[in-house]
């Protein structure tokens, strides 16, 4: 991966540049971290300057829409609780929820690991108990309930049944956790998304679609250390 800076009339614009073998045309993405270009193979580097410049409205426009990135996890900061910002206290003694703020047995290098443990405990429990809920409603049961790290993904549902959620959607409101078990659990029905399947989906979640759209608009947050 290479870093590449190209000036415009408004300033100047950084971007990575990368190769893929896969690739037979130029690829353009914005992401939290700023833009990226993928190369063809053996395009020469100069072709990256070109599509930055030629779509140069459409990138700063873009970047331009990106949110603010969230600080950085220490004392006094704000972490999601379930839908809620509550205060971050470092240095406790234990890991607790405690009158209102989330008193992590970590500090500096060692609270972000601290504070995943504590959430992917309080993920285990309370996931643990929505999937029963649900489970039951819809008259479909996993074979097992896994937590995942994955970095996009908000869950997933194998073919033999295991149901994987992301730890990091205690965070989220309660109705969003909902969704997203319903969702993997009308996967045990149709392991695709079908007419069939989002039917299931809206059967039990006739709200889903404002609480996918609060995920693709808050979820960078959920994600972001």
């Amino acid at each position: 991966m290479m870093e590449r800076r190209l000036r415009h009339p408004g300033g100047e614009i950084a971007f990575t540049v990368k190769r893929s073998a896969r690739r037979r045309s130029i690829g353009l993405k914005i992401a939290a971290d700023g833009l990226s270009v993928t190369l063809p193979e053996r395009a020469p580097l100069a072709d990256a300057d070109r599509a930055v410049s030629e779509r140069l409205g459409w990138i700063l426009k873009h970047l331009a829409k990106r949110p603010a990135p969230p600080p950085q996890l220490a004392d006094g900061v704000q972490v999601g609780w379930f839908g809620k910002p509550l205060t971050l206290v470092a240095g406790a003694r234990r890991s607790a929820l405690v009158d209102g703020a989330l008193h992590i047995a970590g500090d500096g290098e060692t609270l972000a690991p601290a504070l995943q443990r504590f959430l992917q405990r309080t993920a285990r429990a309370y996931f643990a108990e929505r999937v029963a809920l649900w489970a039951e409603r819809m008259a479909l049961q996993p074979a097992a309930i896994k937590l995942t790290s994955a970095g996009t993904r908000w869950g997933s549902c194998t073919a033999a049944g295991v149901v994987r959620l992301n730890w990091r959607l205690v965070q989220s409101p309660f109705d969003v956790i909902d969704y997203v078990i319903i969702h993997e659990l009308a996967h045990l029905a149709e392991l695709n998304h079908s007419p069939r399947f989002w039917a299931i989906v809206e059967r039990h979640c006739p709200h889903w679609r404002d609480l996918r759209a609060w995920l693709k608009t808050h979820g960078h947050a959920l994600l972001a250390w």
